[in-house]
């Protein structure tokens, strides 16, 4: 009998298909479905054809094909590759969803530090916070951050942050909030070395990020001795006014300023509570030190006002001041006595505490003395305050009118406070010190 080559081209295709078993199951054609258990066993199928046989037949099949120009049979072209949906960078889970590319762990980094980096996911609203830490762990400078990016993809980070403190081991912060709760959803933290200024002076007063009030407790350590800086206080809204100081000589033998700061026209429209600054330049403009702070206004719900008692022509007279809402407020009013009057006011405003300028150049110092008076302690029992300075506040000019003024300007600035009915002082624990 003679096959029909069409059954032939058929046979040779299932055999080099691998649907003809060679001792073994049939192996599906890989664009058609795989049959079930019951498709393929059959108890009533019969014996399964020898290796012998399929050879033969294949020989045949094969001859048969070559002998006719039947075309061959391809198996189907496969599905075209779709676009990669993956991100651009491939993240591992042993990183964090914000990747900080620079700085560098360990890095050291100059004033103001450029951050750069990526997220995984686009932050909410696109922005990230930076926060900078000091050595001494305060925060020395944050900083919002907008995101560029798809808001259904990735993004990336770049910024330029000026930051405060000291010098020293840091940290760069990265973090995003939740739209929800503002808690943190994800952050990275970076381990530095911050370098300051290139003028290598740091502001110790006020502290990073600290909530103020006009007149500003100013110490720096700046530039050289006797060295006259512009001391600017800055607002976010732009904001300012710039006093022309002259740095005393520290222990360190470096420039030192310990001042109150405040606008010397008094007339001006103060602006709202908001964030600010206090830099420190040279009378060219090159920076020496700066340092973040919140200024609240006069009349700000977190300010008090309390009195401050000064000198003109050897008469005490009190000058109104608010400062940040304390429960010391008996205390804070002595520490902002021991600053000294805003230099050039216009009031006129003098004081007998001795100044860091005297205590600094004082003939009877003693190589253990600090730089300037200092409030060691004050308490108040059944209507006595008893107000202990440093050792620093026997360097007065000495005669018995600069020690009476020096008692009347602490005993007032006490005594305006309806709990205190008689002051004590003493210096360094001993009573008695201050008699004219």
């Amino acid at each position: 009998m003679r096959i029909h080559p069409d059954v032939w081209l058929l046979l040779l295709v299932a055999l080099i298909s691998g649907c003809l078993p060679l001792g073994g199951q049939p192996t599906p054609l890989p664009w058609l479905p795989t049959p079930t258990q019951a498709e393929t066993t059959d108890p009533q199928a019969g014996t399964t054809p020898t290796a012998s046989a399929v050879t033969a037949t294949a020989s045949a099949v094969t001859a048969t094909v070559q002998a006719t120009s039947t075309p061959s049979v391809s198996p189907p072209t496969a599905a075209p590759e779709l676009p990669s949906t993956e991100p651009p960078f491939t993240w591992h889970p042993s990183e964090q969803a914000i990747l900080v590319e620079v700085p560098g762990q360990g890095q050291r980094v100059g004033n103001p530090l450029i951050i750069r980096g990526r997220t995984q996911t686009f932050p909410f609203e696109g922005t990230l916070v930076v926060r900078v830490y000091d050595a001494l762990g305060q925060r020395v400078a944050e900083h919002p951050i907008i995101a560029q990016g798809d808001p259904d993809g990735p993004a990336t980070f770049e910024a330029r942050v000026t930051y405060g403190g000291m010098p020293g081991a840091g940290r760069v912060e990265v973090l995003t909030f939740s739209s929800e709760d503002g808690s943190v959803v994800a952050e990275a933290t970076v381990p530095v070395t911050l370098e300051g200024f290139p003028g290598g002076g740091t502001i110790e007063s006020p502290a990073p990020k600290a909530v103020v009030t006009l007149p500003i407790k100013l110490l720096a350590r700046v530039g050289q001795p006797d060295q006259e800086v512009n001391v600017t206080v800055t607002w976010e809204d732009g904001a300012r006014f710039t006093q022309t100081l002259t740095t005393l000589v520290g222990l360190d033998d470096q420039g030192l300023l310990i001042v109150a700061v405040d606008r010397v026209e008094s007339d001006e429209v103060h602006p709202p509570t908001q964030a600010g600054a206090v830099e420190i330049q040279t009378l060219d403009g090159n920076p020496l030190a700066w340092q973040p702070v919140q200024i609240l206004h006069p009349m700000d719900p977190g300010t008090l006002g309390t009195q401050v008692y000064w000198i003109i022509d050897e008469r005490i007279t009190p000058q109104q001041i608010r400062i940040p809402q304390t429960l010391g407020i008996g205390r804070a009013s002595l520490e902002m006595l021991l600053w000294g009057p805003v230099p050039q006011n216009r009031e006129g405003f003098t004081t007998a505490i001795p100044t860091p300028r005297g205590v600094l150049t004082y003939p009877g110092r003693d190589p253990n003395w600090g730089e300037r008076v200092r409030l060691r302690n004050l308490t108040i029992v059944e209507g006595v305050a008893y107000a202990d300075f440093s050792v620093e506040l026997g360097a007065h000019t000495g005669g018995s009118m600069a020690v009476i003024l020096i008692r009347q300007q602490i005993a007032s600035t006490l005594l305006q406070f309806a709990t205190v009915d008689h002051v004590v002082i003493s210096i360094n624990g001993q009573t008695g010190v201050l008699e004219p």
